[in-house]
């Protein structure tokens, strides 16, 4: 078989399929999927027809023994035998995912709402809850991490310090939504040599109260985004003052974000005011935290939005572990590492 790199990548992924009757390598299978996934095939039996669409190309290009390919069927079988933490391990290694100091780490919990499966056909019977992961999301370059899969018995709030104690990062900044804006998250980036900004909303709402009360700019900065309708003038203010402010855990700045916003509607303007505001453990200047929090938002329309909509995850019925994770792993990696998986 011709040694492409992304073959290369499974290559010491322990075997745990039945030896009799093998027909095609692990590897060769196990690279065939994220391609498969890359290409816009959101089932098995889509990769299937993509298997018999380009069959001489993939013949061509991998050289498989005997000049055979495994089936969409022998790729399933091979996918429920894999630990989907090691699988998306070698595919992070394969593109090389390291994330550099004081770089963004944007993080979101996702619910994979297809993902669901009834525990019966009793109608009456709630059905088993369907797959969160956490995603994690580059900013400064627009890479994804592995995803980290929260237990169906906890939340997105007790799931995020394990993941960032996993993931056994230093120096970076994770950004995060109000949910997540705990004392004990901010505990973990502090102690663990990291940064973070945390949005901040109704949940914590005597912090919120504290700093609305408190706020005291010491620095703005404005900027204007125009695109798709919207024109959109941000204002973030800083202010390091922190009396009469709750305790947080390595809290240095508050930050303010005022964004009024002109949306053209059928000649019609509608204009609207949102102000948002933000707790940070860093000492940056307002542009560099606007640029950060701008940033932020991209794990939503560049990820989440990716998925559901281009790649259609909402819509996927596929619910038997692990292929729900792994399923989630391949679009991750397909939605921002597209141009090098041909890389060989």
């Amino acid at each position: 078989m011709s040694q492409i790199t992304i073959v290369e990548a499974f290559a010491d992924l322990e075997d745990c399929r039945r030896r009799a009757g093998m027909r095609h390598q692990q590897s060769l299978c196990l690279a065939l999927f994220p391609l498969a996934v890359a290409a816009g095939n959101r089932g098995f039996i889509a990769i299937g027809d993509w298997l018999k669409a380009y069959h001489d190309e993939l013949l061509e290009l991998f050289k498989p023994e005997k000049t055979r390919l495994p089936s969409y069927s022998t790729i399933r079988r091979t996918l429920l035998r894999i630990d989907q933490q090691r699988y998306s391990a070698c595919l992070s290694r394969f593109f090389g995912i390291d994330p550099i100091q004081s770089e963004t780490i944007a993080v979101d919990g996702k619910v994979l709402r297809g993902s669901y499966e009834a525990i019966n056909d009793d109608a009456d019977v709630d059905s088993h809850p369907a797959i969160m992961l956490v995603s994690a999301y580059i900013v400064e370059r627009g890479l994804i991490l592995n995803p980290y899969e929260v237990d169906s018995k906890t939340n997105e709030i007790t799931a995020l310090p394990a993941f960032i104690k996993d993931m056994a990062l230093k120096g970076v900044v994770f950004a995060f939504d109000a949910i997540s804006t705990q004392k004990k998250t901010a505990q973990v980036i502090v102690d663990s040599g990291n940064d973070y900004i945390g949005a901040l909303k109704g949940n914590q709402s005597g912090l919120l109260e504290a700093v609305q009360a408190n706020f005291k700019s010491i620095q703005t900065h404005e900027s204007n985004n125009v695109g798709h309708g919207p024109v959109e003038k941000r204002t973030v203010s800083i202010s390091n003052q922190l009396d009469n402010i709750p305790e947080v855990p390595g809290i240095k700045t508050v930050i303010r974000v005022i964004s009024p916003r002109e949306v053209h509607r059928a000649n019609i303007i509608e204009p609207s005011v949102e102000i948002r505001f933000y707790v940070s453990s860093l000492i940056e200047t307002a542009e560099e935290f606007a640029k950060r929090i701008r940033g932020y938002w991209g794990v939503e329309n560049k990820v989440h939005y990716v998925r559901d909509v281009t790649q259609g995850e909402d819509a996927s019925r596929v619910r038997t572990k692990p292929l729900v994770q792994i399923w989630a792993i391949a679009r991750n990696f397909a939605r921002s590492h597209i141009p090098r998986l041909w890389i060989s």
